[in-house]
């Protein structure tokens, strides 16, 4: 396995050809990540209502020669979900280099290529049919770090279809626009380690409302995982100590640039409209950022 993957990205990448009561196991796993991982084998098999050998064969699948070095992994991944830039910090990992820039390029590439390496493909398209459904209204919610990047795809969703909405101010504000969600909303969270318990909370209160949850996280995947209905993970360990946005950047403008190519039709005649609108009312394509 590599050693750059999280348990839980294994666990998704292999789901397609695990057995069925496997595929048990790892839907335990991945909704209570990492805690039930930490339990007995005994008490993971009656979570997952398997038996013991059944959770033995999806660990040696997972590349763990044993029950303890899987634990082990475990808790060594808990260890780096929650350490803070001061203790990620590397001085030397960049600083030997001639040319920094080019050094640094060279990680966020790497990051970049194992955040397509490890996602599945289908997660990526439930993702745009969903932001593409016109049905659902769309609601987007960033971190402390992560809001520029719900920002940024709720411009671009505004630009393309209607009913679209960044939840922002103090957590108590998001309850007038909850209230209102239900089965056709869906809601989109951005939250990297270190993760925040206000995004959890409105997930699960979201998901009660059978609203759809899309979670934008990093490998260690964040809580938040266990209510959405579709994850996409980046990898975003930079080498400066500071997780870098970059390859969540990424999955958001692909996200954009698939939702495009695939409704472009529908998309082309509300551009058209927006841009006469838009000479009329005095801003034209050369005053924009677009």
């Amino acid at each position: 396995m590599s050693n750059s993957r999280s348990i839980a990205e294994e666990i998704r990448l292999q789901f397609e050809t695990l057995t069925p009561t496997e595929r048990k196991v790892g839907r335990v796993l991945l909704a209570n990540y990492p805690v039930a991982g930490l339990e007995t084998i005994a008490q993971l098999a009656l979570r997952a209502d398997v038996s013991g050998p059944t959770v033995l064969r999806l660990i040696s699948k997972l590349g763990y020669d044993s029950y303890t070095a899987f634990q082990t992994a475990l808790r060594d991944e808990l260890e780096v979900r929650l350490q803070s830039p001061l203790l990620r910090h590397d001085p030397g990992q960049l600083q030997d280099d001639n040319d920094f820039l080019v050094a640094y390029a060279g990680q966020i590439a790497r990051l970049m290529q194992e955040t397509v390496t490890h996602l599945p493909r289908g997660e990526l398209d439930a993702v745009v049919e969903l932001l593409g459904d016109r049905k659902n209204r769309i609601w987007l919610l960033g971190g402390r770090l992560t809001d520029p990047l719900a920002a940024y795809l709720c411009h671009h969703l505004k630009v393309v279809r209607a009913d679209v909405v960044q939840l922002r101010g103090l957590p108590s504000s998001w309850a007038d626009s909850l209230v209102d969600m239900g089965k056709h909303d869906v809601l989109v969270i951005f939250d990297i380690r270190r993760y925040w318990d206000d995004a959890l909370q409105i997930a699960e209160m979201a998901a009660q409302r059978k609203v759809s949850v899309l979670l934008f996280t990093d490998q260690w995947l964040s809580p938040v995982s266990r209510v959405a209905r579709h994850t996409l993970a980046a990898h975003t360990a930079g080498p400066s100590g500071w997780d870098s946005n970059t390859p969540l950047m990424l999955l958001v403008d692909a996200v954009i640039a698939a939702l495009n190519t695939r409704q472009w039709g529908e998309i082309r005649d509300r551009l058209q409209e927006i841009e006469a609108m838009r000479d009329k009312l005095g801003e034209g394509v050369s005053r924009s950022d677009e």
